[in-house]
């Protein structure tokens, strides 16, 4: 007995891909709202926003390709 993915099945996995995609985004933004808030480093750390969102859209771009990486694995 042959199991060939179907549509039902590339839907799933385009869910579970979305899913996660906006599961880290929300998860970078509530990191970025407590460091905002919080000022964590007072003034050992001076950086402009643009660093700062570059870092973090680079961490970003880093968990998307990760998580890109093990769905593609399996």
């Amino acid at each position: 007995m042959s199991h060939q993915p179907g549509p039902s099945h590339q839907r799933l996995d385009s869910a579970f891909k979305a899913f996660g995609a906006v599961a880290i985004l929300i998860a970078v933004l509530l990191s970025a709202t407590v460091i905002a808030v919080t000022d964590p480093l007072g003034e050992l750390v001076v950086a402009t926003p643009a660093v700062v969102g570059t870092l973090l859209f680079g961490g970003l771009l880093l968990a998307v390709g990760y998580v890109t990486y093990m769905l593609r694995r399996r």
